[in-house]
């Protein structure tokens, strides 16, 4: 298996397609329809291990053995098999997220009056403080861009579409005015970008959140988008936030 990416290990996984289509992990271990990696889910200058596949207890037996030869700092398993995992290896603050993909059969892309916004533009970083989810920030070379709704001079919701390598629109750093909250802003920023990822010819459109964001579940949903898996992820040492 070795030399191969992950997509052709695991073809129907739409978080591999989507988002770790083209990653080739360093090490790569496999138990029946099930696996384990290191490579793929890293974070800067931390040593991940993800697991996936259909059974709990195998994704957990998985990460134990890649933690047997190879010193761990995260790992990332699907949410049903956290509980299997030894407590050495249960993240003390992990984050529950799940993974969503659009699906234009639900609700088509509709209009939206947000605007783009420069890269530059310095109300996007105090707007992102209020939110306790977003790890993508201006300046991140992976944005393909900035949009926000924009009420006289002050930005009220913003939103941000990383590029995957896949060629796969995915939406981050979505977070509104917290005195503006509720009013549907956020879904207007969000539809801005999926239209502009739907001209640029995106082959799909994507986006994490926190499984306990109802708010935004409400959001996703009715912009069309559907939940296709939930995973738990964090530090073994202190703190951790999703991929």
């Amino acid at each position: 298996m070795t030399g191969r990416p992950l997509r052709q290990l695991r073809p129907a996984d739409l978080f591999v397609r989507w988002v770790l289509a083209d990653e080739i992990p360093s090490v790569l271990i496999e138990e029946g329809d099930c696996l384990g990696w290191i490579g793929g889910a890293e974070m800067a200058g931390e040593t991940w291990a993800t697991a996936l596949g259909p059974d709990a207890r195998t994704c957990a037996r998985l990460i134990e053995r890649l933690a047997e030869s190879i010193r761990i700092d995260g790992v990332t398993v699907p949410e049903d098999a956290f509980a299997f995992l030894p407590q050495t290896l249960q993240s003390p603050d992990p984050g529950h997220w799940c993974f969503w993909v659009h699906d234009s059969a639900l609700v088509p892309i509709g209009d939206s009056d947000a605007i783009d916004l420069a890269d530059d533009d310095p109300r996007i970083a105090p707007l992102l403080e209020h939110s306790d989810s977003a790890h993508i920030f201006p300046g991140d070379p992976r944005i393909v861009r900035w949009v926000g709704v924009v009420e006289g001079d002050r930005l009220l919701s913003v939103a941000a579409q990383r590029a995957e390598v896949t060629g796969a629109a995915h939406i981050v750093s979505v977070c509104t005015v917290p005195d503006r909250r509720g009013e549907g802003l956020a879904r207007r920023a969000c539809t801005r970008i999926m239209q502009r990822a739907a001209a640029d010819g995106a082959p799909a459109i994507v986006l994490e959140m926190y499984v306990a964001n109802d708010a935004g579940r409400r959001a996703y949903e009715a912009l069309g988008f559907r939940e296709v898996g939930r995973y738990r992820s964090g530090l073994l040492r202190g703190g951790g936030k999703p991929r």
